[in-house]
């Protein structure tokens, strides 16, 4: 055989502004075929051209190959001839009957994953359906050579291709030209030409530009941001030129600038690509899943390496620990002769150059380079370049090195930050075990720090301890997808969908009216009868099931604010209608909430509407805890001039009272409350509507909330006006309560954010803020609220006043400074003014940060005393009059007793000494059992006396303490669990001992990675021996009932009082 070689030759370049459009007439290859008797051509698997051995014998203007003048196989030919592009309709003939639907196990075919999904395509194309179709394949399966094989096997006039960065514009734009490896593999026939690929950069000047543009070109890439910097009417004429969709990287589909793009090909084919169909924040794909290929079978077939996988734990340093694991593979794997890259990964800029600089103190020989999206191009290009020759063993980066980005000679992966999505840490995995390379290389790993903040991420099963990799990552993987193919297939069994109103996109309003129903019989079309041609596009779509329908009632009407005959306004409200048959109940959302819907629910069931209204619908506030009133209406049935009024914030009082009188009622009523420990809103009105701040994320979940609306509105047993007697009212405060003063607690929202990085310091002395105690001193019941903020090595007192603006904070001497982020300071005064704590009283009673004191409106029994406990405190040798065991662990005190008295009692993987300033409590006792975290918080207080007694003083700080504690159950009691984690760590660099009386830090970690999880369950204990059990006074019994009933309603747990016989 003689064959020649040859380089790459290009069409000539069409330039628009920063837009081009290329095309690739000869790719570069070795195999050049010149074996015919003529010599007249040159032929191989990209294509035949005319050739000839001198430029004379060549003639006309087409492009042919002069062959080398001494015939030696190998040599390299040269060109002449036009360089102009083929036309693009030329190219799509040039497709016909290039492709087979051959077998994967044949010759010259397609992947097992890529040939499957050629087929998904082209049967649902051709099914008529207009839905986006979503293809999920594994990285490293042949995604973007599936594009190519659709490319040509369905010959579509002009595809336009989404991307999310212009490196993968760059990438994709590249395999389109060349037809990626199937005409190389034979799998795309000789005579295909490569398309003409434009690449979009930059905005267009005109509609006619952006026009012309697509008519040159086969195949357009974009990314959203260059389609967006064109004018509107630029864009509609952009995207009107194309006849399909392609979108690459799909799981971004749902922001806006992509879910825009979609839209505007409205009933055009779609399809989306992607490895990982998954979000984060719960927003579904538009589309319904076309094909799947697993990735246990890409694991099967051997398309990912198998994978080494370490999860690291150092309880001192983690990065060192794990960046010494990652180096040590990365080293072993070179010694074996494996040209093997490692890739530290990290979640922002700052984390960027700190871990950068630790690899540069561990491995200079290896010159770790970093990149991030703010560093200059130069830089960006130089620190990839010096990967890819290796000069640079070590790459630091945020998040990943950009999507479709593939090195494969990346095979050691050290993720000091775990993505807290599945989506991108399955993309970076995968391009870690991709298997071809043109280099030595070796089985990937990777080395994952055991974080507890990824309790709740499916990689949570990575984070164990020993998993098995392969198979976890496969089911991971497989859980979140199936959970997709979930919400597909529901979004999938409606019919009938308005073609510009995809199911998976609807996100009603949690609000609903409910109608009873003696029938389990409906026919949802009947809304024509209503609405009749105002349906949007005449369309209701019912799901399979026929127990869910919606329909979008299109409104055109005058203007508000001129008389303009040539506009109108349209109006859209969209209608969901729910049977549950169950419950024998008819729930009606419509985003109009003042539409009439009578006519409509009486069309659908066949008989008259029987609405759930008036005080019925109030019946959704029963079964919560600690309900307060935000929004209150009331209607006066007599006073005509002042028939309706508003109620907000104190003044809520004021409705609830009046509504009491037989001649007021209330209209409306909003609220929040806590449902099992977690804070809600819910409101309802006379009308029958009830309503929540929250929005579905689609309708399943609207479904549920209609269900457990439901259940209570069907609840006979619920009597509405005790619902109200129970409401708690908030008072804006402007004089002290007289009642007695038993804690304060810095804001809640510290121990969910920034708390631990804000420190207070009093002469260049500082803890964290949350670490800081504040001690009541004193619990008066008039004059100012006295208190001090306590530190292990100063203490300051400060006090609050009252006023007509509520409370305002001032120090009583020494002033502290807190510190905050970017390094502000502000004075510890300043800042409790702009941040105000929560105080709490005696009788159940509290002032928020708002300055509105809520309190029961009914007067709390007191403490039953048969149900304090009652311990023989002396004659275990406790000295009642000591409390803390401190770091020596003194035996005789009430702590220690306790301490022994409960691991003798009960069962605990850890049980804590947090005897501190800042401290949750005296003694945290923690045990998984099952489902259930069970949480013990103990609180000791010292006698005043050596002997036991009714003095209401040694209640006080202890039931403050009690009070305080109880919103550790906020947030799944995981704000507990971190404060428990670095107060444990603290105390052990501090002292040098443990804080940990059962269990240690490992233990620990362990519950913090179950936690989120699990449901928790409290028991607060309040520990004063100085109490006589037989000789308790009402007062005393009096200030237990109201610290009793508020912590048994925040924690919704047990609480238990031990005294003294």
């Amino acid at each position: 055989m003689d064959v020649v070689r040859t380089g790459h030759v290009w069409a000539t370049t069409e330039v628009v502004g920063k837009n081009t459009i290329r095309q690739l007439l000869v790719p570069a290859h070795d195999e050049l075929d010149y074996t015919d008797d003529s010599r007249q051509y040159v032929h191989s698997r990209f294509g035949c051209w005319p050739a000839a051995s001198g430029l004379d014998e060549l003639l006309g203007e087409r492009l042919a190959a002069v062959l080398p003048q001494d015939g030696a196989s190998g040599s390299e030919v040269t060109w002449v001839g036009s360089r102009s592009p083929v036309p693009a309709d030329v190219v799509r003939d040039s497709f016909e009957g290039a492709i087979g639907f051959t077998s994967h196990t044949c010759p010259c075919s397609l992947r097992r994953p890529q040939i499957g999904a050629l087929h998904s395509i082209v049967g649902y194309q051709s099914s008529g359906l207009t839905e986006p179709g979503i293809v999920v394949m594994p990285t490293g399966t042949g995604k973007t050579e599936t594009m190519l094989a659709w490319l040509v096997a369905q010959r579509p006039e002009r595809v336009l291709v989404v991307v999310p960065s212009s490196a993968l514009r760059e990438q994709i734009a590249s395999k389109f030209e060349t037809l990626g490896i199937l005409q190389q593999e034979g799998i795309v026939g000789s005579g295909a030409m490569r398309p003409r690929v434009g690449r979009v950069a930059g905005r267009f000047n005109s509609e006619k530009d952006a026009v012309d543009f697509v008519a040159a070109c086969n195949v357009v890439v974009v990314t959203p941001n260059a389609v967006h910097a064109s004018e509107t009417a630029v864009r509609r004429a952009f995207f009107s030129g194309f006849t399909h969709l392609l979108v690459d990287e799909a799981h971004h589909a749902p922001a806006q600038t992509w879910t825009e793009i979609i839209r505007a090909f409205g009933e055009r084919p779609v399809l989306l690509f992607t490895a990982t169909p998954y979000r984060r924040d719960g927003l579904t794909l538009p589309g319904r899943v076309i094909f799947r290929f697993p990735l246990r079978e890409a694991q099967r077939e051997g398309y990912f390496s198998k994978i080494d996988f370490t999860a690291v734990l150092d309880l001192d340093d983690d990065d060192e620990a794990l960046a010494r694991a990652a180096l040590s593979r990365l080293r072993s794997d070179l010694n074996a002769g494996h040209e093997h890259l490692l890739l530290a990964r990290v979640g922002t800029k700052s984390r960027a150059d700190e871990i950068h600089a630790l690899y540069l103190r561990l491995a200079p020989e290896f010159a770790p380079k970093v990149i991030y999206d703010s560093l200059r191009a130069s830089e960006r290009d130089a620190a990839i370049r010096a990967m890819r020759e290796r000069s640079s063993r070590v790459i630091v980066c945020v998040d990943m090195l950009g999507e479709g980005f593939d090195l494969p000679t990346l095979k050691v992966g050290a993720f000091h930050d775990t993505h807290r999505s599945l989506s991108p840490m399955v993309q970076l995995i995968g391009r870690l075990a991709r298997t071809s390379s043109p280099v030595p290389i070796g089985t990937a790993s990777v080395f994952i720090l055991q974080d507890p903040k990824q309790a709740l991420s499916p990689l949570r099963f990575l984070l164990r301890e020993d998993p098995d990799w392969d198979k976890v990552l496969s089911d991971i993987t497989e859980r979140a997808t199936e959970r997709v193919d979930e919400i597909s297939e529901f979004a999938a069994s409606f019919t009938d969908n308005p073609p510009d109103v995809p199911v998976g996109l609807l996100e009603p309003k949690m609000s609903a009216r409910a109608f009873a129903t003696t029938t389990v019989d409906w026919d949802p079309l009947a809304a024509r009868a209503v609405y009749g041609d105002r349906i949007l596009d005449s369309l209701i779509s019912v799901d399979r099931d026929d127990t869910i329908a919606w329909f979008v009632i299109e409104t055109v009407s005058d203007l508000r604010w001129g008389n303009i005959p040539s506009l109108r306004a349209t109006d859209y409200t969209l209608v969901v209608l729910f049977l549950d048959r169950m419950q024998r109940l008819l729930y009606v959302h419509c985003s109009d909430t003042k539409r009439n819907l009578d006519d409509l629910v009486e069309a659908v069931l066949g008989h008259e509407p029987m609405p759930v209204k008036d005080h019925d619908t109030f019946k959704v506030f029963a079964k919560l805890d600690r309900l307060v009133p935000t929004n209150i209406g009331l209607l006066d049935a007599r006073d005509r001039g002042k028939r309706f009024s508003m109620h907000v914030g104190s003044d809520v009082e004021t409705a609830l009272t009046e509504a009491e009188r037989t001649h007021k009622t209330n209209t409306h009523v909003a609220a929040k409350a806590l449902q099992e420990g977690e804070r809600i809103t819910i409101a309802a009105a006379l009308s029958g509507r009830f309503w929540s701040m929250r929005t579905a994320s689609n309708l399943a979940e609207w479904r549920r909330w209609c269900r457990d609306q439901g259940e209570k509105l069907r609840d006979r047993s619920i009597d509405v006006r005790s619902l109200f007697r129970d409401m708690i009212i908030p008072v804006d405060v402007k004089e002290r309560p007289p009642y007695p003063f038993l804690a304060v607690e810095w804001p809640w929202e510290l121990y969910l954010g920034s708390g631990t990085s804000s420190r207070v310091t009093y002469n260049e002395d500082g803890v964290p803020l949350t670490d800081a105690g504040l001690r009541v001193d004193d619990y008066g019941v008039d004059g100012p609220l006295r208190f001090s903020v306590v530190t292990p090595t100063w203490e300051l007192p400060y006090e609050g006043r009252f006023g007509s603006t509520g409370v305002h904070y001032r120090a009583l001497g020494g002033d502290a400074t807190i510190e905050g982020g970017r390094g502000s300071t502000a004075p510890l005064s300043t800042w409790l003014n702009n941040h105000k704590p929560t105080l709490l009283l005696s009788g159940d009673r509290l002032i928020t940060g708002g300055d509105r004191l809520l309190a029961p409106r009914t007067e709390l029994s007191p403490y039953p005393r048969d149900q304090l406990c009652s311990l023989e405190w002396t004659a275990e040798g406790v000295d009642i009059t000591v409390e803390s065991q401190g770091r020596g662990r003194r035996k005789d005190s009430i702590q220690a007793f306790m301490a022994r008295y409960l691991a003798e009692n009960q069962t605990f993987d850890v049980l804590i000494d947090d005897d501190r300033s800042g401290e949750a409590a005296d003694l945290v006792g923690i045990r998984v059992s099952g489902g259930d975290l069970h949480v013990t918080l103990v609180h000791c207080k010292y006698s005043s006396k050596p002997e036991a007694g009714s003095r209401l003083a040694d209640l006080y700080e202890v039931c403050g303490q009690a009070m305080r504690g109880a919103r550790w159950r906020d947030n799944a009691a995981l704000p507990l669990l971190e404060h428990l984690h670095r107060r444990t760590a603290g105390y052990e660099r501090r002292f040098g001992g443990s804080a940990f009386e059962i269990g240690d830090r490992k233990a620990l970690f362990r519950i913090r990675q179950q936690a989120p999880l699990l449901f928790p369950r409290f028991t607060t204990i309040i520990a004063q021996p100085g109490l006589s059990v037989r000789s308790a006074s009402d007062e005393q019994l009096r200030l237990l009932a109201g610290t009793a009933s508020y912590v048994q309603t925040v924690t919704k747990g047990g609480f238990e009082v031990y005294g003294s016989t």
